[in-house]
């Protein structure tokens, strides 16, 4: 059995002297003088269900524009997880596999890399970049050429790319040396 419910302002322009239920009558009238205006102007309603001894009770309560916006934002957000959600499956990797006698999904993964370590890795790198550019405009690329090994040509290859001389170069791989055990510091 279903039931719905419409609790309206009992004064439209003074929402603060409460909320009443609407007649049908009432209802009717809102949604008739609802029609064609801008979605700033409507009277808003959010929609809430919920059941209460197998009667499923539907209300449709009226608040102000900014608590609908807020809302709807929240129920396209709930919507979408629900439709990602039933296409999502998901495994235990300790789960057997069929037609594999005794492997698990865990027996199967490729290497023994510590999965978990490896994104928090990337992400904190990915952190770490985001911080050198805000910082100084030389520093990531200087960042690269270190995690590709090639600390000791990058002094020369950008100190001729950005005109500085090579005294100049090592003042900034000791200032980022610097700033990177300051960043690693404040992560642990």
């Amino acid at each position: 059995m279903k039931r719905t419910t419409i609790l309206i302002y009992k004064d439209s322009t003074d929402p603060k002297k409460g909320l009443k239920e609407a007649t049908q009558k009432e209802w009717s009238a809102i949604l008739k003088s609802n029609k064609g205006l801008p979605m700033c102007k409507r009277r808003c309603f959010i929609e809430d269900s919920f059941e209460d001894c197998g009667v499923v009770d539907r209300m449709f309560i009226e608040v102000s524009y900014e608590a609908y916006m807020e809302w709807h934002r929240e129920d396209a957000l709930r919507d979408i997880n629900r439709k990602r959600k039933g296409e999502c499956q998901f495994l235990s990797i300790d789960c057997p596999l069929k037609g594999y006698e005794g492997e698990t999904l865990m027996d199967t993964l490729v290497g023994s890399d510590d999965l978990e370590a490896s994104v928090v890795d990337e992400m904190l790198l990915e952190k770490l970049r985001e911080q050198l550019s805000g910082w100084k405009p030389w520093a990531v690329e200087l960042l690269d050429f270190y995690l590709d090994g090639n600390k000791k040509s990058s002094a020369r290859v950008l100190g001729e790319k950005y005109g500085i001389s090579a005294m100049a170069m090592s003042k900034r791989k000791r200032l980022l040396d610097e700033f990177i055990k300051n960043f690693f510091a404040e992560q642990v």
